[in-house]
């Protein structure tokens, strides 16, 4: 069965904007300004999340109660971590035409479950969710990938991955699977000409006609699925 596979950070839910901006605030609490270009090159890398708490130490010259700093910052936060615009129809639309679901994500279990709670996305929407674990290399190695596509025994040419970053289309690329760039508006800065296509949201054009367009397969169509989703 075709399957499409989503990035979590960045493309589902906005969390590289979300840190960004709650970054910054904590910069400016301090009267400094956040070094954009570090930041921007730690995202690009991979590295992230980009906690870049020794810089802003150097800056203030003084000691400071960085666990109330941390607190206040994930308050910010947090109240900026949402899904993405377009992603919950995006999701609806994969499931109504036919297609798997599955997560592919360099984070760990626990923040991809808490963060579809808290923007209202049952788990239970994706047949497979791969996030980091032992024995899975990080993107921009294709191993998560490979993984999702042996869980779903699905072919790579059946398979359409949904990035937002360098990284991840990468991922996506080495493991031979089609691959739409969706940036946000830390990772529009970024070159992702490497992707198949690029869109400037989810919501930009018909997962039915992209599908159509990349996949060996085009798009399955609308098949019947049990209440639980499956």
């Amino acid at each position: 069965m075709p399957a499409v596979l989503y990035d979590f950070d960045g493309l589902l839910i906005d969390s590289e904007t979300a840190g960004l901006l709650s970054w910054q605030r904590v910069y400016a609490e301090f009267g400094h300004e956040l070094d954009l270009a570090h930041w921007l090159s730690e995202t690009e890398a991979g590295r992230g999340p980009c906690m870049p708490t020794e810089r802003l130490a150097e800056l203030v010259g003084k000691p400071v109660d960085w666990e109330a700093v941390e607190r206040r910052r994930i308050v910010w936060r947090d109240e900026l971590l949402v899904a993405r615009p377009g992603a919950e129809d995006h999701l609806a639309e994969a499931r109504r035409l036919g297609f798997d679901l599955a997560i592919v994500s360099n984070a760990p279990d626990w923040w991809i479950r808490q963060r579809l709670d808290s923007a209202g996305i049952a788990p239970e929407l994706f047949e497979v969710i791969i996030c980091k674990t032992e024995g899975i290399a990080r993107k921009p190695a294709p191993d998560a990938y490979l993984a999702a596509l042996r869980e779903l025994e699905c072919a790579a040419g059946d398979a359409l991955a949904f990035e937002d970053s360098p990284v991840g289309i990468r991922a996506a690329r080495a493991a031979r699977i089609r691959c739409v760039a969706v940036p946000n508006m830390v990772t529009a800065h970024f070159d992702l000409s490497a992707a198949d296509v690029t869109l400037p949201s989810l919501a930009a054009r018909p997962l039915a006609e992209v599908a159509g367009a990349l996949l060996t397969a085009g798009c399955p169509g609308v098949r019947e699925r049990s209440p639980d989703g499956r």
